[in-house]
């Protein structure tokens, strides 16, 4: 089992990688939605359009690790 100190890193470093994940994925939305009309052609690019699946499953990917995680603090896994 982890030390206390390894679990203090293991949890900052997954708020950090969930914060630069989310960061992606507002930005390729914002990509993407400033495409539509009235900004843009109203088709977003197909290359928009990937950078905003890969952001999105990246994120709910980060997302689901500090879930783990929570759910581990509060089931007393985790000292």
């Amino acid at each position: 089992m982890p030390t206390p100190e390894e679990q203090r890193r293991e949890e900052a470093a997954s708020i950090e990688r969930a914060s630069i994940a989310f960061e992606r994925f507002q930005k390729a939305f914002l990509k993407v939605n400033h495409q539509l009309r009235p900004n843009g052609n109203g088709q977003p690019s197909q290359e928009s359009l990937d950078e905003l699946n890969e952001a999105e499953a990246k994120w709910r990917g980060a997302e689901a690790e500090m879930s783990r995680i929570t759910a581990e603090i509060r089931s007393g896994k985790r000292r």
